[in-house]
Order: structure tokens, then sequence, then C-alpha cells
């Protein structure tokens, strides 16, 4: 094995006798790492068109507008410039209107920049919400779908994080609904195990008595889930059909 000085070997190349990483690998990690900062970790940041996009064509259109406004006003004192120079000094009008014309050439590019810039933004600034709203609806989706472990998990930088923590509580609350049935159910199963033992060996009376029990606690389970079904307080009634 040959050495070379300086960890680098004659073809350039990076092996793992350097040690490190490739300055080009570093240098895109800190570049990944600063646009997760500031931008997250989502790559798709138009999740919702239809609002994404109506909202930064509203936030455009104000942008538009004030462009619009200021063109014309520029025009109105380049024609009331263009007067009075032609009045004081008619030679130098071609000269004057050349360079107006220049000058309006110059707001109109910026202004496009601009209104570029403000829209990328407002679709970085709404993707916040949109985002939430799309995390939050495919975890119902999931709910109602049967997966009630499912959990919805936000960026640091999302909107509206309390949706977060509501969500997990109520889907953390249907779990611990969904054990308590199960626990219930399991004790159901071991009287019923312990009825049919009675009847084997002839005891009529305790099997009577524990067929009893297993009545009541299904009945009570029945009315705890009939208690789920009620509409929660200000909530509308249900309609009933006559």
């Amino acid at each position: 094995m040959e050495f070379y000085p300086g960890g680098r070997n004659p073809g350039g190349q990076h092996t793992l006798m350097d040690g490190g990483a490739p300055a080009g690998e570093a240098t895109r990690s800190r570049f990944s790492r600063l646009t997760e900062r500031f931008l997250g970790r989502r790559r798709n940041y138009v999740v919702d068109p239809s609002y994404q996009v109506r909202s930064a064509i509203i936030a455009v259109l104000g942008m538009a507008f004030l462009l619009v406004f200021a063109g014309a006003l520029f025009h109105l004192l380049s024609i009331e410039n263009a007067r009075l120079v032609a009045r004081r000094a008619p030679n130098l009008t071609g000269a004057a209107g050349s360079g107006e014309l220049r000058s309006v050439l110059y707001l109109v590019a910026v202004g496009l920049f601009f209104v570029a810039v403000v829209f990328a933004i407002e679709i970085l600034e709404t993707h916040k919400t949109a985002g939430v709203v799309y995390k939050v609806t495919r975890g119902l989706r999931e709910l109602q779908g049967g997966c009630w472990g499912t959990r919805v998990t936000l960026r640091r930088h999302d909107n509206f994080k309390e949706m977060e923590e509501a969500f997990n509580a109520a889907t953390r609350a249907l779990r611990d609904e969904l054990d308590q049935d199960l626990r219930g159910l399991q004790g159901i199963e071991g009287q019923v195990r312990l009825i049919a033992r009675e009847f084997e060996s002839g005891n009529r009376e305790g099997a009577l008595v524990l067929l009893r029990q297993v009545a009541g606690e299904l009945q009570s389970l029945r009315e705890r889930k009939r208690n789920l079904m009620e509409a929660a307080p200000g909530a509308p009634p249900e309609r009933k059909d006559s």
C-alpha cells in the first residue's frame, strides 16, 4: 500500500484513508441544512393549488395595481417634462423621449421582478397553512379507514400547531377507549368460559348467576357506546325521518 502526502492520491480521488467528507458533499450538506432551516423539509410546496395560487394571485394583483399606478403617474410626469423641454430646448426633445422610454422599461422590469418575488413568497408562506390542512385531512381519512393509531406531525414553522396536539389527543382518546373495550370484552370472554364449565359440571345456578353478570356488563358496554354516539353540547340535533 502506498501513502501520499496530504492524504490525497495522485488521481485526486477521495478514499477511506483520506477521512472526512469531500468538500463538495460538505458544501451541499451545509446548503441543505440552511435550506431546511428557512424553508423546512417539505419538498412539495403546492399541496393545495386552488388555495395557494388564489392567495398568491390576490397578493400579486395588489402589486400589479401599484405597478400600473406608478407607471401611469410616471407617464404623466414624463409628458409634462417633455412639454417643458419642448418649450425651453426644442432640440433635446428626441433625447429626452428615448431616456424616458428607457426609464419606463426599467420600471416595468423591476415591477415584474417584484411581482414574481411576491408570488413565490406567497406560495412558500401559504404552504405552511395548506400543508397543515393536507396532513390533518389525510389523518382523518386514515381514521375513517379504521387506522386509529394514526398521528399528525407538523413542522416547526407550520401554522396552527395546536391542531397537531388536538388531533393526536383525539386519536389517543380513541385508542384508550378501544383498549378499555378490549379489556371489557376479554373479561366477558373469561366469564363465558366459566359459564361453560359450570354447565358442564352441572352447576346450573352458578351458571345463571354468571349469565346475569355477563348481561349486565354487556348492557353497560352498550350504554357507554350509546353515550359516545350522542351529539356534543351545542351541536345541532340530527334530523329524524318522519
